[in-house]
């Protein structure tokens, strides 16, 4: 519970709406997840977060706002990660960004998934229910064990 708690704060220092999950890689049978097996057998745990982009009209997305949860989620994604290393765990950020290679922004949306956070779309995108695709999200691999989340 205290990681989920603490993972909490830093999100909330950042932002106000948000969703958060931690989910386990190690069984996923996708074909990103496949092609990284050794890194998520160091790394087996997911930590997602989304950011709610405001003002977000479906197909539309203001850059200006887009960027500027880019760089909320690259400061939350490192302070977990500081986080996670001071209690003795390992941890790797994939925050979004602009030289982000596709194969990293569909890790975001299969961690998100893995979280039970959303659905996948056939479009790619993971819809939330309360505010369908309008999330940016951002992920954390690390060795914490799940049950420390009180998932």
């Amino acid at each position: 519970m205290y990681i989920e708690d603490e993972t909490r704060q830093i999100i909330e220092m950042e932002c106000e709406d948000y969703f958060l999950g931690f989910g386990d890689l190690s069984n996923v049978k996708d074909p990103t997840i496949k092609r990284y097996r050794t890194l998520f057998k160091e790394y087996p745990t997911a930590i997602s977060i989304g950011i709610t982009i405001p003002f977000f009209n479906e197909g539309s997305i203001n850059p200006k706002i887009y960027n500027q949860t880019n760089c909320q989620l690259k400061t939350i994604t490192t302070k977990i990660c500081d986080l996670l290393e001071d209690e003795g765990y390992k941890s790797l950020s994939f925050p979004k960004s602009k030289q982000t290679q596709e194969t990293f922004l569909s890790l975001h949306v299969i961690a998100a998934k893995n979280a039970n956070l959303g659905k996948i779309e056939k479009n790619g995108l993971l819809t939330t229910p309360e505010v369908g695709s309008g999330v940016n999200w951002g992920t954390v691999l690390t060795d914490v064990p799940i049950k420390i989340s009180g998932m």
